[in-house]
């Protein structure tokens, strides 16, 4: 099955030698860091090269590779003054990439909703919230490029970039130098996907597969009242055997990250990840991905 990475989210509080130690006890080859997060290893300067250096140094001593940075934020921000202080730290982040020995940083698009990054409004549907979310990447794919990095776009259902068909439409305009995405099925999946996930994922990957370096590994899941989340492995509705298909078959090189998770539940997930991938051995290059639904996530 592909090489198993970890967010360091799952290890918020942990210090960067404490979060390496948890993660190769589990087998994990790669993490997906956060520089903003507290990691006892000169915090006081979160955007020092060489605070970067020593963060890959520790983590390679473990056998952990750094494949990305979590740069997350909201691009799409209301406030025009909040959009660009958030910019510039992006763009900082940027310029790391290099120290930390990545090529990738990561994203959500946002969305222009005053009431937070993961709220819809009509708004985002609009063409002048697409053309600006259009000028934002271009920003910072352009500085990306710079440093020989690539911006990994992580497209959400209530964000600007919701659809793996705008995903497309966003290449066709700039073009695919600087720009990935990452393999998160999961965050477009509508209510209506999750009735037939089969060809959801087989659209998704048909759509964004060349362009994906990384992959997520979490869940799908709408409340009763339509809200829409994300939890970890196996606390949604999402057809892992479906999924882990798709990855074994179209993605087998690519670093699968594992998100949303609190410490303790690690090794559930694990479990859970590898007996689909298990499952998508079984089945084969020809087989069909949705004959076997049972055991791995709702």
């Amino acid at each position: 099955m592909n090489r198993l990475g970890f967010m360091s989210y799952i290890y918020m509080g942990l210090s960067a030698e404490e979060m390496a130690q948890e993660a190769s006890r589990h087998g994990f080859g790669f993490v997906q860091l956060d520089p903003r997060q507290k990691l006892q290893l000169m915090d006081d300067e979160p955007f020092s090269p060489l605070r970067a250096e020593r963060v890959r140094t520790l983590f390679a001593s473990f056998g952990i590779e750094l494949i990305g940075l979590s740069g997350y934020t909201n691009l799409m921000n209301p406030d025009l003054a909040k959009r660009e202080q958030k910019l510039q730290q992006l763009e900082k982040l940027i310029d790391l990439c290099p120290a930390y020995g990545t090529r990738y940083i990561l994203t959500e698009t946002g969305s222009l909703h005053p009431g937070g990054t993961w709220r819809d409004t009509p708004e985002n549907r609009t063409e002048e919230a697409w053309e600006q979310l259009v000028r934002t990447v271009d920003r910072l794919r352009t500085r990306a490029v710079k440093n020989g990095a690539v911006l990994i776009l992580e497209g959400f259902v209530c964000n600007v970039l919701s659809t793996g068909g705008q995903a497309v439409r966003l290449l066709n305009e700039l073009g695919t130098e600087g720009i990935g995405f990452v393999m998160d099925p999961f965050n477009y999946m509508t209510r209506e996907d999750l009735t037939d996930q089969e060809s959801a994922m087989k659209r998704l990957f048909d759509q964004l597969a060349p362009y994906c370096p990384l992959a997520h590994a979490k869940d799908t899941l709408y409340a009763e009242d339509g809200t829409f989340t994300t939890p970890r492995v196996g606390a949604g509705k999402s057809d892992w055997a479906v999924y882990a298909k798709y990855v074994h078959d179209r993605l087998p090189n690519v670093p699968l990250i594992l998100e949303h998770a609190e410490p303790q539940e690690v090794t559930e997930c694990l479990e859970l990840v590898r007996h689909a991938f298990r499952q998508a051995e079984e089945l084969g290059p020809s087989g069909q991905a949705a004959a076997s639904r049972e055991g791995a996530g709702g």
